[in-house]
């Protein structure tokens, strides 16, 4: 994955990713949306093609870094709940 800051201020944060599959945006988006201390996070996709992203996290008073490092600590352990669930059936 690659990943840009365009924009980083006390309470906001914009990235550019790319190469990054949309499921776990969309996740990772979820869990931040579930924080208190989240004003707004969207997510774009520029175009399909090009797997390019745009991300903004507006926050109240937190750190938007630390917000995106914990939302997306917790799509991790989201992901692995999925796939201890999926393998034993698919071993079927």
């Amino acid at each position: 994955m690659y990943a840009e800051v365009l924009i980083a201020k006390d309470e906001e944060l914009e990235l550019k990713l790319q190469d990054e599959d949309i499921s776990v945006m969309h996740i990772i988006q979820h869990e931040l949306l579930k924080e208190k201390s989240v004003e707004f996070a969207g997510m774009i996709l520029k175009h399909p093609l090009t797997k390019e992203y745009f991300v903004r996290v507006v926050t109240k008073k937190k750190d938007p870094f630390e917000v995106i490092q914990e939302a997306s600590t917790k799509a991790a352990e989201i992901m692995k709940e999925i796939s201890s669930m999926i393998k034993p059936v698919l071993k079927k």
